[in-house]
């Protein structure tokens, strides 16, 4: 399985960048991981950008808040069952473009809320291995 993940601007915050580094350094003892940074000043050319990051070859899943929810056990059931690449797109504070939405494979929501990009990442990232934990049996998930 190869996972890559597409953030719209960059993480600022240095709690969240370690947290995000610490979890990314432990799905990669199981799974390819790409993290991709885009510069997200002006939504056309980012709506560009993302899109240049859809297509047949891989399963595209657009975190947006009006998107499908998983339990962490559904979660890690729907990306194990992906025979393609995933690529997960974080979109800037204003949202996706409407566009990303409707062609990504599906749209996914961590929660009825609504979050900063910085912390949809550090979200991802945990739910990413905790995935890959529940799949291999580990102690991670206690559920």
């Amino acid at each position: 399985m190869k996972i890559k993940i597409i953030v719209s601007g960059k993480v600022k915050e240095n709690s969240y960048r370690h947290r995000i580094q610490e979890y990314l350094k432990w799905i990669t003892k199981y799974v390819s991981v790409e993290v991709i940074y885009l510069k997200d000043i002006d939504l056309k050319k980012l709506t560009e950008k993302q899109l240049n990051h859809i297509n047949t070859d891989i399963y595209s899943i657009c975190l947006t808040e009006d998107g499908a929810q998983f339990s962490s056990i559904e979660f890690s059931e729907f990306i194990f069952k992906q025979n393609k690449e995933l690529v997960f797109l974080i979109g800037p504070a204003g949202g996706h473009n409407k566009l990303v939405k409707e062609l990504s494979d599906i749209n996914l929501s961590f929660s009825n809320l609504t979050f900063p990009h910085e912390m949809a990442f550090l979200i991802l990232t945990e739910q990413l291995y905790r995935a890959i934990s529940i799949h291999h049996g580990s102690k991670y998930h206690r559920a």
